[in-house]
């Protein structure tokens, strides 16, 4: 099996500002091509420490990709580190130049005489091309390892994996072992209970190995085996065992779907937030085209924008609050009304730490749905500090808006 180590270059790694999701999706992609990833390593802006890094990681590997350090600041130092690991010179390449001096040429910006580093090679390298920035990656045989640099900007990143990385290796190496992959995306359950429904759903596939990670009220669920029809048959027990929640596979999204689902019937969406503050419609406009379907969004954090905008009755917040079923059917009513959508979306709740005006326990939020033929609304305490509940909340009100765009039947949404 064809050895593989990862190592990402940046301080911003090593003190906790950045979480290192490219090495995740790099090693997804290469074990789905039955690579196995032997080291995986984080290393600060230090020329030395990337050297030294890197030679361990060519001791050890037939491959190493490494990312970031390839922008155009003196702290962006992978290429001087490769070439100095290697005993080989950067050479400027004219044509990678060019393309860099057009870049800001179509940008309307003057380019700084920096960004010309981005322009050397190790010699001896392939470029590959920038398509969403200005750093170039670039590729290299030495000592028979292949060597792979690229950006750390993940969009850049995932961009050169996908388009330029996976076809090298697949043309350079003969990949005999393959695992076969299969993610799914489950929304709005709890991962405890989760494990134990996937489990039962399994008995006696020994061959199926099963990883779970938990992402703020959805669960990435991969399953992986050596025979497909194996996992085929695993991915058929699990769906039915899980029926709806599961909302998205491979790399779909719930609100992608969602908005799929919305464009297929024709119909449009608003929301009112409250504790997420925009959250739920940041999500929504994530997903290029969503123009077509989503009407807009209204942040009514206080009461008095809940009745000024949302048309809430004043007696209805002075009697009984926010938090509640009444006024998150109100908020949905109106924002539906009021941006002439076919569905309206409202959540409010307590995020936390305090109990709030309400009195209302932190984590105690209250969703909202209403269409043409009636108001919905559901209460819940969602688990963790304030920012989990806000993301928590965001997914769970996507959930049930996916849902019942599907028309499947709400209930036990947590």
């Amino acid at each position: 099996m064809l050895r593989c180590s990862l190592l990402a270059v940046g301080d911003e790694l090593l003190d906790g500002r950045v979480s290192d999701t490219n090495s995740d999706f790099i090693t997804d992609q290469m074990q789905s091509m039955g690579i196995r990833i032997v080291l995986r390593i984080n290393v600060g802006d230090d020329i030395e420490h990337i050297a030294g890094a890197l030679r361990m990681a060519m001791g050890t590997s037939d491959m190493v990709v490494m990312t970031g350090g390839l922008g155009p600041t003196e702290d962006d130092l992978t290429r001087e580190a490769v070439a100095r690991t290697l005993g080989l010179e950067l050479r400027r390449d004219t044509l990678l130049e060019e393309r860099l001096k057009g870049f800001f040429v179509a940008m309307g910006r003057v380019m700084s005489p920096t960004n010309l580093k981005q322009a050397d090679l190790v010699e001896g390298a392939t470029p590959i091309t920038a398509r969403l920035g200005t750093a170039p990656g670039q590729w290299l045989e030495k000592d028979g390892c292949l060597l792979v640099m690229i950006p750390g900007v993940p969009r850049e990143m995932r961009d050169m994996i996908s388009g330029d990385v996976i076809p090298l290796v697949a043309q350079r190496f003969s990949l005999q072992e393959s695992t076969s992959n299969k993610t799914l995306l489950v929304a709005a359950r709890p991962e405890s209970e989760l494990a134990e429904q996937v489990q039962e759903a399994l008995t006696g596939m020994l061959d199926i190995k099963v990883a779970y990670r938990a992402m703020m009220g959805q669960i990435e669920l991969k399953l992986s085996a050596e025979n497909s029809a194996a996992l085929e048959e695993a991915e058929r027990r699990i769906r039915e065992a899980l029926g709806p929640w599961v909302v998205a596979e491979g790399g779909e999204t719930l609100e992608g779907n969602l908005g799929r689902e919305l464009r297929s019937r024709e119909m449009s969406i608003a929301v009112a937030e409250s504790l997420t503050g925009g959250m739920v419609g940041e999500r929504i406009t994530s997903v290029p085209g969503s123009s077509d379907y989503f009407k807009g969004g209204v942040v009514a954090y206080n009461y008095e924008v809940k009745e000024d905008l949302l048309g809430l009755d004043p007696q209805l917040l002075a009697s009984h609050g926010a938090v509640n079923v009444e006024a998150a059917g109100a908020m949905a009513e109106g924002v539906r009304e009021r941006l002439s959508s076919d569905l309206g979306l409202a959540l409010t709740g307590v995020a936390g730490p305090e109990r709030g005006r309400e009195n209302e326990p932190p984590g105690t939020v209250v969703f909202g749905l209403a269409d043409e033929s009636g108001t919905y609304g559901w209460k819940y305490r969602l688990p963790g500090d304030r920012e989990m509940v806000r993301q928590f909340a965001t997914t769970v009100m996507l959930a049930i808006a996916y849902f019942y765009v599907r028309g499947e039947e709400i209930k036990d949404v947590r």
